[in-house]
């Protein structure tokens, strides 16, 4: 398991954490296009164009699965939000503002800034009743806990491609 300190690092000030995002370091999303290329190739890519019916063009198909599995191309963010990693929010510069960690410790929680956030992600105040009753520490080793076991929070759901060996 990461060392609790170090993982501090991956919590975003709206509540995510970048150690069970599928794009962080290509950790789910480059390996799912990693492993498809490799079954693609195995063999399907020789005879699956000559001998049955595609209404796409397979090599441009190819292109776009090879393109997900490169780290210089594919989904693979590299640093934490808190680093300037991610996308540009409206939450970064508040929450810096305000000096807090996290923005379930500010008093407005949740506000409009964070709105954006809820309509794609409801659980997230789930996340901060967790906050609430475990704080920060706790709530960081209950995503490490989804993390180990292959939780992506874009999509919701477990890959087996990611977990502990």
């Amino acid at each position: 398991m990461v060392d609790i300190n170090e993982a501090k690092k991956l919590i975003n000030y709206c509540g995510g954490f970048c150690g069970q995002c599928g794009m962080y370091k290509g950790r789910i999303y480059a390996k799912v296009a990693q492993e498809f290329l490799e079954i693609v190739k195995a063999g399907y890519s020789d005879w699956l164009p000559k001998f049955v019916k595609l209404d796409f063009n397979f090599n441009e198909f190819l292109k776009g699965v090879e393109y997900f599995s490169k780290k210089e191309t594919g989904p693979y963010c590299q640093k934490p939000c808190k680093e300037g990693g991610g996308a540009p929010c409206k939450i970064r510069p508040c929450a810096k503002e305000r000096g807090i960690e996290i923005c379930f410790e500010c008093k407005e929680f949740p506000c409009e800034k964070f709105s954006w956030v809820l309509k794609k992600h409801p659980d997230k105040l789930e996340d901060y009743k967790r906050y609430k009753k475990l704080g920060l520490d706790g709530l960081i080793k209950f995503y490490l806990e989804r993390a180990e076991k292959g939780y992506a929070s874009g999509t919701r759901k477990y890959y087996a491609i990611t977990k502990a060996k």
